[in-house]
């Protein structure tokens, strides 16, 4: 499906949906089976690195996702007589 460049982002909260992995001093950050980003401990404190389309923001991970078209019909060509 191609994606519309013209349409706004939308901020959805992924939060409850990331799990994390230690790799190698650091966790690797997934969301479902895709990795999309990592926090490295230092004794800065911590830092967080995220994918295009990922932020950290207030204790939180969103990801950007492009809104759907709507046409304002939930079904089309109700004229057949199915819907």
């Amino acid at each position: 499906m191609e994606m519309d460049q013209d349409r706004p982002l939308e901020k959805i909260d992924v939060t409850n949906s990331v799990h994390g992995k230690f790799d190698q001093g650091c966790m690797a950050l997934y969301l479902n089976e895709d990795k999309i980003g990592r926090i490295v401990f230092t004794n800065q404190g911590n830092q967080y690195e995220f994918a295009e389309g990922f932020e950290f923001d207030q204790d939180k991970i969103y990801q950007y996702q492009r809104q759907m078209e709507t046409n304002g019909k939930y079904v089309e060509d109700c004229d057949l007589g199915w819907c």
